[in-house]
């Protein structure tokens, strides 16, 4: 029994280790957009508006977005090869 308890102490005290040590703050999209920005050089990186375009690349898209766009970008492909077909 007592080797059973040295054994799962053992286990624990590095996960443990592992976690305390890890600073537990996580950013905000804003945050994370304000960083992007400044570090590819944007001009307005502190107002709702210069934000904007670091925000929108900042969220995550759902499947049916993402069907959506492969929808469109195949459609944007076929008229490009054929520009007289149907619904270009």
């Amino acid at each position: 029994m007592k080797f059973l308890v040295v054994i799962f102490l053992g286990l624990a005290i590095p996960a443990f280790a592992q976690t305390t040590g890890k600073p537990a703050v996580k950013e905000s999209l804003r945050d994370r957009a304000i960083k992007r920005c400044k570090e590819n050089r944007g001009i307005d990186c502190e107002s709702r508006e210069g934000l904007r375009e670091w925000l929108r690349e900042e969220q995550t898209i759902t499947d049916e977005q993402r069907t959506a766009a492969a929808a469109g970008r195949r459609h944007r492909e076929m008229c490009a090869k054929n520009p007289k077909g149907t619904g270009c």
